[in-house]
């Protein structure tokens, strides 16, 4: 597998973007329940619930919508794609968008594609790892829980007809520290120290 890795937008990598098969289907989705003081999620099953995210929205050959983009492909034919972004005022580094085809899922190409972005979190200074994902796919946020993601907010009006019904979900997690080549933490040194 290759994955190549862009700060901008060429003709190749947007037709790879394009051609990406992001399709999931749920057979639950988490009910979420809004109270005076927070909200819970409440797993419920449903009838098969099959969703497409379309990655050209926004995406156009030169423009930088987002600091760093990485498609994986094999055989010519894109099988995963992350982009991130950087906003220093709050010292956050966005996934934008972590896709995977359905044929490479949980085979390790989510953590691989994560961990371009946590390099790119430690280098820009970053204090966490944030993302959006919806309550329709808990698939998505089962994979973020076991690669260390915990829910940290809801929006319940984000979204427009037709996806209105959905909630928005948001989930944080901590910036790794560096590894040595001995799998130690590296600690930063400061200046003079």
């Amino acid at each position: 597998m290759q994955v190549i890795v862009r700060e901008n937008v060429d003709s190749t990598i947007l037709a790879a973007i394009r051609q990406l098969d992001t399709t999931f289907t749920a057979t639950s989705v988490y009910q979420v329940l809004v109270t005076e003081d927070g909200f819970a999620l409440r797993e419920r099953t449903v009838a098969p619930l099959r969703k497409r995210y379309d990655l050209t929205e926004g995406v156009t050959v030169g423009s930088r919508p987002w600091d760093l983009y990485a498609v994986a492909v094999v055989d010519a034919a894109p099988v995963g794609f992350m982009a991130t972004t950087y906003e220093r005022w709050n010292g956050r580094q966005v996934l934008n968008e972590l896709h995977v085809a359905p044929a490479y899922r949980r085979r390790g190409l989510a953590r691989e594609l994560l961990g371009m972005v946590q390099v790119t979190a430690r280098d820009n200074g970053a204090r966490e790892i944030w993302l959006e994902t919806q309550n329709v796919n808990v698939a998505a946020v089962r994979a973020y829980r076991r690669l260390g993601f915990t829910l940290t907010g809801i929006d319940t009006t984000r979204y427009l007809p037709p996806y209105d019904d959905e909630v928005a979900l948001f989930m944080s997690a901590p910036v790794p520290p560096a590894t040595a080549p001995d799998g130690a933490a590296t600690v930063p040194q400061t200046p003079g120290g």
